[in-house]
């Protein structure tokens, strides 16, 4: 069941990421023919961009660190084999604490800038802010699973 639920998750979260991205790239395409064919420029499409490339950021981290697409430095690790499990289990520690300080702190400032609106429009800035916290959390998700994926992987390892 962990496992299906893990498959569901990654699979989820890599559509929703790209969602965004496709609807962003949509809307920056029509911005940019609607500015060089037609003379007319929208300000919102701008806004509704940044602020998607926001939540992308936030919501694919933990996919991306999942997939070992964020920059590492593994020069401890290839250096000193004997080690390792312990370097994994201090960076493992690390980035939970890290993206538990995230969501935290992103909590409270979504909840310190919900008064606030965005320019074009009118958008509660809390709304937008909340990429940060769900972001953090689906972050944590997706490394307590890795850690799970980790285990397994050392536990078949071994003879």
């Amino acid at each position: 069941m962990l496992l299906r639920f893990d498959r569901w998750l990654c699979v989820v979260n890599g559509l929703l990421v790209a969602a965004m991205l496709a609807m962003m790239l949509s809307l920056v395409f029509a911005n940019i023919v609607s500015r060089y064919f037609f003379s007319v420029s929208f300000g919102w499409i701008e806004e509704v961009s940044r602020y998607l490339m926001i939540w992308i950021v936030f919501i694919g981290a933990g996919l991306a660190m999942r997939e070992g697409m964020h920059v590492a430095v593994t020069l401890l690790v290839d250096l000193t084999t004997r080690i390792k499990p312990a370097l994994t289990w201090a960076a493992f520690a690390l980035v939970f604490i890290f993206f538990a300080a995230l969501t935290w702190y992103g909590i409270e400032y979504a909840q310190f800038a919900s008064r606030q609106r965005s320019a074009m429009l009118h958008l509660p800035m809390g709304m937008i802010y909340l990429a940060v916290p769900i972001g953090s959390c689906l972050a944590i998700l997706h490394l307590l699973l890795s850690l799970r994926d980790d285990r397994t992987a050392s536990s078949e390892a071994q003879p």
